[in-house]
């Protein structure tokens, strides 16, 4: 997904694709900038989500931003994938309570109040104990998560690329116009196992 924003004009384009989308980004991009009538140059700040999210799609979207921002000197504001899709899904008047999809038996969740401020710090939870914690609240349910777990809510997957940089905004102009380094927010490390094959040792021939 891009967008541009320029005073109160946004133009935006989000696509759902699981496969190239380091290949259908940076186009992605330039088609909007020219629908926007903005060049490279006139860039003064860039937003992307740090996640929670897949390890793939995060350092394909990490890695375009730093480029660019390093490229056009340029300040990075990342904002949390939980909060853009609060802030997507549920008006400011409503806490919300947001369920990702973690691909696993669990879900990436965090509570928000009516500002989209966070309640508290992002986890991993499970079906039941997660049931437990809606059934404690009143919270607008909202994030691609609630179909698998069999809860009504906004059931959200694409984000508003549009929302997603003017949230970017205002957390660069809260902080006085300084932005960290984005880094990843991973909630668990990645699936990694050996392989049950033997493995084979090669070895080089010595030099001639």
């Amino acid at each position: 997904m891009a967008s541009v924003i320029n005073g109160d004009a946004a133009h935006s384009r989000a696509i759902e694709t699981e496969r190239e989308q380091a290949a259908k980004l940076m186009p992605m991009v330039q088609e909007v900038l020219a629908e926007a009538k903005v060049a490279f140059a006139d860039i003064g700040l860039i937003v992307t989500t740090v996640g929670p999210g897949s390890f793939t799609g995060l350092r394909i979207g990490l890695s375009a931003a730093r480029t660019l921002g390093l490229a056009l000197n340029v300040p990075v504001q990342g904002v949390s994938t939980l909060e853009a899709v609060a802030r997507s899904a549920v008006p400011e008047s409503k806490s919300c309570l947001v369920v990702l999809e973690s691909k696993r038996t669990d879900f990436y969740v965090q509570a928000f109040d009516g500002d989209k401020s966070p309640l508290g710090e992002a986890g991993c939870v499970e079906p039941d104990d997660l049931r437990a914690l809606i059934a404690e609240h009143d919270y607008v349910l909202c994030g691609d998560g609630l179909e698998r777990l069999g809860a009504e809510g906004r059931a959200i997957k694409l984000l508003d690329p549009e929302i997603l940089a003017r949230a970017g905004l205002a957390l660069f102009l809260k902080s006085g116009g300084k932005a960290d380094k984005p880094e990843p927010v991973y909630l668990r490390g990645a699936d990694v196992s050996m392989s049950n094959k033997p493995q084979r040792t090669i070895n080089n021939p010595p030099p001639q």
